[in-house]
């Protein structure tokens, strides 16, 4: 017994270091490079999409094997119990012309079967070519359709990431602001006790740390509903534990080259537009496949095999008897002359989608310049805020410094010093305000500018 639990300790202590290892792994803070990466691996809706992709490329597969030879093989057995008869005129079966009246003869056997094999290759059809390029062009859009995916992915990664560190940050704030007021309140009870100060004092203190209490629980519980949503756009399980590695104050705002980016944007550069210019390959390919379809389809055909008609089941299995083999060899022709107009029909549907598509076309450019233009004017407002915020956070810190410390030298109210406090709060909050509003307007920027990723 004893030697038992001297294994089972071993074990443990063996086996203990390796669990640390993997919990160690886990837990390892996350940059946002590596968050992008495990999001681009496990987003569910990236799964989606790269899927249809893989669809797109079975779809070249099976326009293509349209164009190899088809083969088939078809073999059948019939008993026929009932065979039908015909009537012969009694004057023909007795060689009198007088005879009347008819005699019904069956000419079926019993059992007939037959097994052949056919081959088939297509030798001309003039919408074969273009239904294989409209397949890669297919194939084409759904590999920019996930490109655009991974953007969007990306887009939403790194502006959870970033609003995770800026409610930590401020989280922190909260946090040594409780604890100065704490420290306030306690040194005010004191004074209260020593005659020094009112209990008004005391109850106004009281209220306020009670109010940055309840702040500071509401500002946890945001924190850990920004970690979920950074999860969920990750692909990663709500329960998996997660830490970042990145720090607010590397964080850089500096855009210079971006808002003096060349005013002639090259809009390829912008997915959607590649997008759109892929679908209007595709109305381009279909107006052509349709005019394709006046021409005639040739192809070459051969079979080859057996059939044969008995009376009993021994002789249906005597192949060498009474199987008999048949074969033939030749080319199909097939030509719509004349549809009724369908394919009239279908081309001027296609030419006024490709009309339709160089309009958004226009409309998307103007749409990106605007959204570009914009997206400019959003990030030297957002960056000139986050200056005035900055500045004004500063001095209202200052400011409580200064009240604080005249607060107990007895030369200010308790009024003064939480009005003081209060405005330091907004200030603070107007800061990380500003400062998420300048890091999404530099996203958003990025995006129109299609540099994001």
């Amino acid at each position: 017994m004893m030697l038992n639990k001297i294994r089972i300790l071993c074990a443990a202590i063996f086996l203990m270091p390796i669990g640390i290892m993997a919990q160690e792994e886990i837990i390892k803070p996350m940059s946002l490079e590596e968050c992008v990466n495990y999001a681009l691996e496990n987003n569910r809706n990236l799964k989606t999409t790269r899927l249809e992709e893989a669809i797109a490329e079975t779809q070249v597969g099976e326009t293509r094997s349209q164009g190899l030879p088809q083969v088939k093989f078809q073999s059948g057995v019939n008993y026929n119990y009932q065979i039908q008869r015909a009537f012969l005129p009694n004057s023909i079966i007795t060689g009198d012309p007088n005879a009347e009246g008819f005699t019904p003869v069956q000419f079926s056997p019993e059992y007939d079967g037959n097994a052949v094999a056919s081959v088939s290759q297509l030798l001309f059809d003039g919408s074969y070519f273009v239904g294989l390029q409209a397949a890669k062009t297919l194939r084409e859009l759904r590999q920019k359709e996930s490109n655009q995916s991974e953007i969007e992915t990306v887009e939403a990664i790194t502006k959870a990431y970033y609003l995770v560190l800026i409610t930590e940050e401020r989280l922190k704030l909260l946090d040594a602001n409780q604890n100065q007021l704490d420290r306030v309140l306690k040194e005010t009870k004191a004074l209260y006790e020593n005659g020094f100060a009112e209990k008004i004092d005391v109850d106004r203190i009281t209220v306020n740390y009670n109010n940055i209490q309840t702040e500071n629980n509401k500002a946890k519980r945001s924190y850990d509903m920004t970690m979920d949503m950074l999860k969920f756009q990750m692909g990663m399980p709500l329960n998996s534990p997660l830490a970042l590695s990145g720090d607010i104050s590397n964080l850089t705002l500096e855009a210079e080259e971006y808002l003096g980016k060349s005013e002639n944007f090259d809009f390829r550069e912008r997915t959607e537009y590649s997008i759109l210019q892929t679908n209007q390959d595709l109305a381009n390919l279909d107006l052509r496949n349709n005019k394709a379809t006046h021409l005639p389809k040739l192809y070459a055909n051969f079979n080859y095999g057996y059939n044969t008609g008995v009376n009993s089941t021994g002789d249906l299995f005597n192949f060498s008897d009474n199987w008999l083999e048949f074969g033939a060899v030749g080319v199909s022709l097939t030509w719509d002359i004349f549809t009724g107009l369908n394919r009239s029909s279908k081309m001027e549907k296609n030419r006024i989608q490709i009309e339709q598509i160089e309009i958004q076309k226009e409309q998307l450019k103007s749409s990106i310049n605007m959204e570009i233009k914009q997206a400019k004017d959003d990030l030297k407002s957002a960056k000139e805020s986050l200056d005035v915020q900055e500045q004004n956070m500063e001095l209202a810190n200052s400011v409580y410094e200064q009240v604080e410390t005249k607060y107990k030298n007895g030369m200010a109210s308790s009024r003064e010093l939480l009005d003081a406090e209060t405005s330091k709060k907004e200030a603070e909050t107007n800061y990380y305000s500003s400062l998420y509003d300048a890091v999404i307007a530099k996203i958003e920027l990025e995006k129109a500018l299609g540099i994001l990723y």
